[in-house]
């Protein structure tokens, strides 16, 4: 069973970064993903996934605090928005137009049933 846990870490951790790169695929949630896998999987993996800048500053708040600043939504949603403008201006179908919009409506309905902070917590351990 470990080792499902950490091929599934491992596609997990992939697409993640993917998600970098790509405003469609939303990082966090399979960074989080990669995190409950590599525990499972291995307890040196986890550690060492803990340890990334990464995890401390996108995963560890949103894991911790159940939530997201109102600076880290339109961090996400702004350059987002951009790209999926651009693409819905340069493409010419139709059915490519309409599936940019459903990706965007999806991404504003799930930014906003996540719970907004007040204020940015800062973490002593970075």
């Amino acid at each position: 069973m470990k080792i499902m846990y950490l091929i599934l870490g491992i596609i997990s951790f992939l697409i993640g970064l993917i998600g970098i790169i790509l405003p469609i695929i939303p990082t966090t949630p399979f960074m989080l993903l990669t995190s409950f896998c590599l525990l499972k999987s291995s307890d040196k993996l986890n550690e060492k996934f803990i340890k990334t800048k990464f995890y401390k500053e996108h995963v560890k708040p949103f894991k911790e605090n159940k939530g997201m600043t109102l600076k880290t939504k339109l961090m996400i949603l702004i350059p987002v928005g951009l790209i999926l403008l651009m693409m819905f201006v340069f493409i010419r179908s139709s059915i490519m137009r309409c599936v940019i919009v459903i990706m965007f409506t999806i991404k504003i309905i799930v930014f906003t049933k996540i719970k907004t902070l007040k204020v940015e917590v800062i973490s002593n351990d970075k």
